[in-house]
C-alpha cells in the first residue's frame, strides 16, 4: 500500500470516528430534548385541562369532563388521558396504541422513546376530586426525531465528504513532489536525468527533493565523465590519430571475433591503397594533405556504415563487410573510389603520381586476418596493372557465384520446407538473470549438413530478405516452445537491424512476440547488433516495445567508442556483449583508471557485461581478474544443434 493510501486511510478512519461520535452526541441531545418536550407539553395540558374540568365537573355527573377529555384526546397529540378518583380508581380514560407513520421499523425498534406521564390534581372547592394523567403521543415524536436525525446525518455526511476531499487534495498536493521523485528514480533506470525545478515548501519533502536532485546530478556527472574518459581511452588505444578510423590493433582483435562468430564469419574485405599520401604535402601543402586524408577517411566512414573501417598504415585502408558478397563489396568500393577521385581533383592532386587502387577479398569462417591481408596485397598488385581508381575482386576456385533469382529461390524453398534449424550456446554468469542460451540459425543443406549463418546470410542480404528470416526465427521459436521441444530456461534470440523499422511487417513481428510470451516459461531476450548505422531513436522505440511485452534486451558487439556509449545512455539494455579480447585489451594490464571509469559508467546504468568469444583458460582468468564473470564462448559451452 502506498504512503498516500495509508495517510488517506488514517484520515478516513479519523473522520469516521468523528462522524460517529458527533452523530451519537447529536442523537442523544435531540432525543433528550424531545422527551423533555413531550413531558413539558403533557404537563401543560394536564394543568390546563385539569382546571377546565374542575370548573364544570359535577361529582355525580362526569359527562362534561368526558367531553373535555375526548376533545383534547382527539387532537392526536396524546397517547393517554386518564381521570382517576381519590382511591385511584379510573373514572375516565382515553388511550390509543403506538402508531408510527413514515418512519422505518428498524428505527422504531432500536430507538426507545418513553414519554413521561404528567399529573394534575383536580379540586372542586376546597376538596380534592381526583387526579388527571396525561401522556404525549410518541408516534409524532418518532417522526420528528427521525427527520431531525436524517437531516443531521446528511449535514455531517456532506461535511465529512467535503473535509475528505479537501484533505485528499491537500495530501496529494504535498505528495506531488514525492511522485516526481519516484519518476526521477524510474527515469534513471531509463537513462534520463530529470531535475525538479520547483522545490516544495514542506520542509521534509523539500529535503528529499533536494537530495534527489543532488544524487541525479552526481549520477549524470559520473556517467558523462565516464563516457568521455572511456571514449578518450578508446581513441588512444584503437583509433588512428589522424583520421579517427580504427587502427590495425582494433582490426586484429575484432576480425578474430568476426570469424569466430555465427553471423559475421563470412563476407568481404576491401583494401584501398592510396600511393604516397605522405608526399602529398610537397604538392598541396601540409594543411591540404591533412584535409585530404581526413576527407578520404570521412568518405570511407560515410559509405561503409555498420562495417568495420580501419587504417592499416599511412597509405592503406580496409573495410570489413560481414554478410556481403564480393560483388556488392566491389560496388560499394567503386563508389568510394569515385568519390575519392573527386576529392583528388578538388585538391589538384597529380593522380598519376598518387594512384588509388582497391582489392576485394572474400573471407570465411576461421580465415586468419594475415591470409586476408596477404590475398589483398596479391590482388592489389594485379589491380595496379589496370587503370587508376579501379578495384579488383580476388577469385577463389571454391567461390560459387549465384544470381539473385537463384539466391531468392534457394532461400524461399528453404523457408517453405523448414530447412532452417536452431543451434544454441549457453551463457554462464554469476547473475541468474543473465544465464541463458543464445540461439543461432542454421541451414540444413541438400546433403544434410548444418551450415552456420555466415553460409547463407550474404545471399539473404543480397536479396533483402533479412526481415523474413527473423520472422521465421521468431515463429519457429514460438512453435518449439509450444511443443515442449526446448529446455525450460532463458533464451536469447538475435535479430538483424532491418526489423527495427520494418513498418510493413510490424503486425507479424508483434504477433510473433506475443506468441512467444504466451508459451515461454522463463524470460526471453532479444539481441540487436550494436551497429553505427542503426538510428538510436529507432532502437529506443524498439526497446520500449519489447519491454512493454515483457522481453529483455541486449546489445551485441558493443564497443567503447563515443557512439556506443551514447547509445547505451539512450537505450539502457539489460546487458551488452563485448568481445573478450577487447575487454582484456582495453581494461586489463595497467589500465586501472579506464577500468574504474568503465565500472562506474556501467553501474550508474545497471547494465551488465557478458564477455563473448572466450576460447581459453588464460582469457577466462584475465576476465575474472577484471571481475567479469558473465561469459560466452567455446571454452564455456560448445554450440549444439537443437532442431
Amino acid at each position: 500500500m502506498t504512503l498516500l493510501k495509508q495517510i488517506m486511510l488514517a484520515i478516513i478512519s479519523f473522520m469516521l470516528l468523528i462522524f460517529v461520535a458527533v452523530g451519537i452526541l447529536n442523537f442523544s441531545t435531540i432525543n433528550n430534548y424531545i422527551v423533555s418536550q413531550l413531558g413539558t407539553n403533557a404537563k401543560h395540558t394536564a394543568n390546563s385541562l385539569g382546571l377546565a374540568i374542575a370548573s364544570v365537573t359535577n361529582p355525580k355527573d362526569l359527562s362534561g369532563a368526558q367531553t373535555m377529555i375526548n376533545s383534547v384526546f382527539d387532537s392526536g397529540y396524546y397517547s393517554m388521558i386518564k381521570l382517576t378518583g381519590l382511591e385511584g380508581e379510573t373514572l375516565i380514560e382515553s388511550s390509543q396504541p403506538l402508531v408510527v407513520n413514515s418512519v422505518p421499523k428498524w428505527f422504531v425498534n432500536n430507538v426507545k422513546l418513553e414519554a413521561p406521564v404528567a399529573q394534575s390534581e383536580i379540586m372542586i372547592g376546597w376538596n380534592k376530586f381526583g387526579t388527571l394523567h396525561v401522556q404525549s403521543n410518541t408516534g409524532i415524536a418518532y417522526y420528528e426525531l427521525y427527520n431531525i436525525v436524517q437531516n443531521v446525518f446528511y449535514v455531517l455526511l456532506a461535511m465529512s465528504i467535503t473535509a475528505l476531499l479537501i484533505s485528499y487534495l491537500g495530501v496529494k498536493a504535498i505528495f506531488i513532489p514525492l511522485k516526481k521523485v519516484q519518476k526521477q528514480a524510474e527515469a534513471i533506470l531509463q537513462n534520463s536525468f530529470i531535475l525538479q525545478e520547483k522545490i516544495p515548501f514542506t520542509v521534509d519533502v523539500r529535503q528529499i527533493v533536494l537530495a534527489m536532485n543532488v544524487m541525479i546530478t552526481r549520477v549524470k556527472d559520473v556517467f558523462e565523465q565516464s563516457a568521455k574518459t572511456l571514449s578518450k581511452y578508446e581513441e588512444l588505444l584503437y583509433k588512428d590519430e589522424q583520421t579517427v578510423l580504427f587502427n590495425r590493433r582494433y582490426l586484429q582483435n575484432n576480425f578474430k571475433e568476426y570469424i569466430s562468430s555465427e553471423e559475421y564469419s563470412s563476407g568481404a574485405a576491401s583494401m584501398i591503397t592510396c600511393k604516397d599520401l605522405r608526399d602529398l604535402k610537397q604538392e598541396i601543402g601540409f594543411n591540404g594533405q591533412q584535409k585530404l586524408i581526413k576527407s578520404i577517411a570521412s568518405i570511407i566512414s560515410q559509405n561503409a556504415l555498420g562495417m568495420l573501417r580501419a587504417r592499416l598504415n599511412e597509405d592503406d585502408f580496409i573495410i570489413v563487410s560481414p554478410n556481403l558478397t564480393t560483388q556488392n563489396a566491389k560496388n560499394l568500393t567503386d563508389k568510394i573510389l569515385l568519390t575519392i577521385k573527386e576529392e583528388f581533383i578538388k585538391f589538384n592532386v597529380d593522380m598519376d603520381k598518387h594512384p588509388v587502387f582497391a582489392a576485394i577479398v572474400p573471407y570465411g569462417p576461421k580465415t586468419p586476418l594475415k591470409d586476408v591481408l596477404t590475398t589483398a596485397d596479391i590482388t592489389l598488385a594485379r589491380a595496379k596493372e589496370g587503370k587508376n581508381f579501379a578495384s579488383l575482386i580476388y577469385k577463389s576456385d571454391k567461390e560459387i557465384v549465384l544470381g539473385k533469382e537463384q539466391y531468392k529461390e534457394l532461400i524461399e524453398t528453404s523457408l517453405k520446407n523448414g530447412m532452417f534449424k536452431f543451434a544454441g550456446q549457453k551463457v554462464e554468469s554469476d547473475f541468474a538473470e543473465l544465464v541463458h542460451r543464445e540461439l543461432y540459425i542454421r541451414l540444413v543443406d541438400s546433403e544434410g549438413r548444418w551450415q552456420i549463418a555466415s553460409y547463407f546470410m550474404p545471399m539473404v542480404n543480397e536479396i533483402k530478405m533479412t526481415v523474413e528470416i527473423d520472422l521465421y526465427v521468431l515463429n519457429k521459436f514460438a512453435d518449439m516452445l509450444r511443443g515442449g521441444m526446448l529446455e525450460k530456461m532463458q533464451y536469447a534470440i538475435n535479430l538483424g537491424k532491418d526489423i527495427l523499422s520494418s513498418a510493413q511487417h510490424f503486425n507479424e513481428f508483434e504477433n510473433a512476440l506475443k506468441k512467444i510470451k504466451q508459451y515461454a516459461s522463463a524470460k526471453i531476450y532479444i539481441e540487436i547488433p550494436n551497429k553505427d548505422d542503426i538510428d538510436t531513436a529507432v532502437l529506443v522505440g524498439f526497446h520500449q516495445r519489447l519491454r512493454s511485452l515483457g522481453f529483455g534486451f541486449g546489445l551485441d558487439h558493443f564497443g567503447f567508442d563515443a557512439k556506443s556509449i551514447e547509445r547505451l545512455s539512450a537505450v539502457n539494455p539489460d546487458y551488452v556483449k563485448i568481445p573478450a579480447a577487447n575487454l582484456i585489451d582495453f581494461l586489463g594490464g595497467e589500465a586501472s583508471e579506464q577500468r574504474s571509469w568503465f565500472e562506474a559508467m556501467m553501474m550508474s546504468r545497471g547494465v551488465k557485461i557478458i564477455a563473448t568469444g572466450v576460447e581459453n583458460d588464460e582469457q577466462k582468468q584475465n576476465l575474472q581478474n577484471l571481475q567479469i564473470n558473465s561469459m560466452q564462448g567455446i571454452l564455456i559451452s560448445e554450440i549444439e544443434n537443437i532442431g
